[in-house]
């Protein structure tokens, strides 16, 4: 497996994550750092940090969660985790988001609005005109509210297109690294089945540590697919991928449960 080095941060979010966003105990950060030659002092100074910041709380001494702020991104990332948004057949019509009137002065707003555009797979086809396929499950107005809630301004507008001229249908795929996230897709499919069909011959502290580090590569992927249609990518080896990153995650939930009974005794 490639060694991907972790940091003090990412790695108390990332296991607040693993165990579904319940609490954990500075005891458990601890021992778990230690597999990724993270100091106490480092661990330390992290918590501090995302306290600060208003990232996780202390419900009580030593023990730590994820504040009410960070649970809206953190359920977003869990629910993709635990399966991906239900697509349905598409009928070859497209979402667009008109962003013109909205400026791009304001980048703390820019930034909110290009990262919620991001999350439901829109990419920009001209300055100000955002596209997707029209296969997202959710209904128009509820997608509208998401988009909203995740940062987009609420003098958008949003509409549906049923047709573009011949030129730019073709150049509409273009738009998504439509190739790349087919090889991922088979990549991790078999990093994973690979992972998943040898980890009983690994030690408890190595599993825990390699199901993290895979887990954050694939978690990643996924929380980013912009889920386009049958005719932009495999749409099967994408369901297959999905149903890994699951498989994936129950089992490193295990691992960890397991790594933390054992070094707590």
């Amino acid at each position: 497996m490639t060694i991907v080095k972790m940091n003090a941060r990412d790695l108390i979010i990332d296991l607040l994550l693993g165990l579904q966003g319940r609490e954990i105990s500075i005891k458990q950060i601890i021992i778990a750092a230690k597999l990724f030659d993270i100091s106490e002092n480092s661990i330390r100074v992290a918590v501090t940090r995302l306290s600060n910041e208003g990232v996780i709380e202390p419900i009580e001494r030593g023990i730590y969660q994820f504040t009410a702020q960070s649970h809206e991104w953190a359920d977003v990332m869990l629910n993709r985790k635990n399966g991906i948004k239900q697509t349905k057949p598409w009928n070859h019509q497209y979402l667009a988001v008109l962003t013109g009137v909205l400026g791009r002065v304001d980048r703390t707003a820019l930034n909110r609005r290009e990262r919620a555009l991001k999350h439901f797979g829109f990419k920009e086809l001209e300055q100000g005109i955002y596209i997707r396929p029209d296969n997202l499950a959710i209904p128009f107005k509820a997608l509208f509210l998401e988009l909203q809630t995740s940062g987009l301004e609420k003098t958008s507008k949003i509409c549906q297109i049923n047709d573009f001229d011949e030129s730019t249908l073709l150049n509409i795929p273009k738009l998504w690294p439509t190739q790349t996230l087919n090889e991922n897709y088979k990549k991790y499919n078999g990093m994973i089945q690979k992972w998943l069909d040898t980890v009983d011959q690994l030690t408890l502290d190595i599993a825990a540590k390699e199901s993290l580090l895979l887990g954050r590569q694939t978690i990643s992927l996924l929380m980013n697919d912009p889920l386009l249609p049958q005719d932009f990518v495999d749409v099967e080896l994408r369901q297959e991928f999905a149903s890994n990153v699951q498989r994936l995650d129950q089992t490193g939930l295990l691992l960890w449960q397991k790594f933390y009974e054992s070094h707590l005794i």
